[in-house]
């Protein structure tokens, strides 16, 4: 049996919702060195690099003509074309008191249809203008998770500014009358709490990829960005062609952003079923059903774990082939292979980083991945810019149990310690970061504090065993120096007297 075919749990053991996962993989290359994956992406990078050269200039001429085109603002090409893509991201973290230049948060857009069953329509308009503009070369744009924080409440631009330690916000209104679509946008300077750029789009519902072009590159323009034309995810081809099958791949992807359970997930694979009924080519629900056909895996809900995952794999590959430059497509292989595959999943979240290096579920994945791989020295940068790109995100309480985690496999107790109780303080029902609490208490003596934690722990997992957990360590990775690591956490679970 290999390790990808192994379950979290032992069998016949019923899953728990509350569960997540580990991400785990490794590199399994030398330093330096580029697999053959790498030179392929690199190849097919330069020869669109030649295309968007070829476009730029048509686009000077166009516009020295008189003419008005929206280009969309992409950075889609590799780091040997923009050196240095994440480099924003790492100054943003090691200096939070400088706001970079280019740093920007895309508040929640108002809904003015007053209709709270257009919600995902409006969430994702908001949510793909994040995409796009996270992509601007230099720019710094704070997560998803973390702008939706402030969904319908009054924000006090100023104040913005200064706790997420960035210079702007996009803000914006939409108002959806059957196939016809108007949004308002504007762009305000926090540091006065100033609208500097403002305007209306109007569009058709069967169109929304355009209208959202328009925005981003209007926006780009008042940020004084230079628009590079490298290659478009929506470009002509790719555009979908069913309105209906876009609104129910946006319904699919609403249940996504919401609580993570086995009724959701499944909710929305089925919207997401939906949408390629009417549109087998639509991308964004291929990459939405292969990240629930992967939760179902990672969380132990699939009834048949090696069939969905190469069924996932496949899906990814679908998608990968038409159009490679996508990053949460690779996050969403990363993810179906961070379990049973480590070595595989790596790779991915590199290559969704060089897309878009403002991703943080990348960074915070990659982190993890690192631990498991036997490189926990080297998981901590990405795991601090996933919490500087979204500091109030949902998802911070298990950033936070990664930075634990990480101390804890390095005998760095008392960082351990600080950590897991921050990701307790967070999310009180994840157990992970318990395990490593008392393992750490366990290490250093502190047996009464262990014991008090281990009560909590019963109470969220009465089931949990030192036997049972070493178990779904050992099938997360074969390297040698993770499970020498993980073996020191099962000891201080024992010292600590779990049975």
């Amino acid at each position: 049996m290999t390790n990808s075919e192994v379950s979290n749990d032992p069998p016949g053991k019923p899953p728990s919702d509350n569960e997540h996962p580990e991400n785990a993989a490794s590199d399994g290359e030398q330093p330096g060195k580029p697999s053959d994956r790498s030179l392929k992406i690199r190849l097919r990078a330069r020869m669109q690099l030649i295309g968007g050269a070829l476009a730029s200039i048509a686009a000077v001429g166009a516009i020295a003509g008189g003419l008005v085109g929206y280009w969309t603002v992409w950075k889609t090409l590799r780091t040997d074309v923009f050196p240095g893509s994440q480099k924003t991201q790492k100054q943003a973290t090691a200096r939070p008191g400088v706001a970079p230049r280019l740093s920007l948060v895309v508040l929640p857009f108002a809904n003015l249809n007053n209709d709270v069953e257009q919600d995902y329509f409006v969430d994702g308009i908001t949510t793909d203008l994040t995409t796009d503009l996270a992509q601007m070369p230099d720019a710094f744009v704070i997560g998803r998770g973390t702008a939706f924080t402030y969904k319908n409440k009054q924000v006090d631009l100023k104040t913005l500014g200064k706790d997420l330690g960035i210079r702007w916000a996009v803000q914006g209104a939409v108002q959806r009358a059957g196939d016809r679509v108007r949004m308002n946008v504007s762009l305000a300077d926090l540091a006065t709490g100033r609208d500097v750029w403002s305007d209306r789009f109007d569009g058709d519902r069967t169109n929304l990829a355009a209208l959202q072009e328009q925005v981003t590159a209007r926006l780009a323009r008042s940020l004084n960005v230079e628009l590079i034309q490298a290659e478009s995810r929506r470009s002509q081809m790719d555009r979908p062609t069913n309105p209906d099958a876009v609104d129910f791949s946006m319904r699919g992807w609403a249940k996504r952003y919401g609580p993570r359970t086995k009724l959701t997930n499944a909710e929305a694979n089925s919207l997401f079923d939906s949408a390629l009924r009417l549109d087998p080519d639509n991308i964004d629900a291929m990459i939405g059903k292969a990240s629930c056909i992967a939760d179902g895996v990672i969380y132990g809900w699939s009834p048949s774990a090696f069939e969905d995952r190469k069924t996932a794999i496949k899906l990814i590959d679908q998608v990968l082939a038409k159009r490679p430059a996508i990053a949460n497509a690779h996050v969403a292989k990363g993810n179906i292979l961070n379990y049973g595959n480590p070595e595989q999943a790596l790779p991915e979240y590199d290559a969704a980083l060089e897309i878009d290096p403002n991703s943080p579920v990348a960074y915070a994945s990659k982190g993890i991945v690192l631990i498991t791989a036997g490189r926990a020295t080297e998981s901590f940068s990405p795991i601090q810019i996933a919490l500087r790109l979204s500091p109030k995100d949902p998802a911070a309480g298990t950033w936070r149990f990664f930075l634990c985690h990480a101390h804890v496999h390095l005998r760095q107790y008392k960082e351990g310690i600080e950590e897991c109780r921050r990701s307790i303080n967070l999310n009180k029902l994840d157990w992970f970061p318990y395990v490593d609490l008392i393992s750490a208490y366990g290490s250093t003596g502190q047996l009464e504090m262990a014991q008090q934690v281990l009560v909590e722990l019963n109470a969220i997992r009465p089931d949990f065993t030192i036997q049972w957990f070493r178990q779904i360590g050992y099938a997360r990775s074969s390297n040698p120096q993770y499970r020498r690591e993980y073996d020191e956490i099962v000891e201080g679970l024992r010292k600590a007297g779990v049975r």
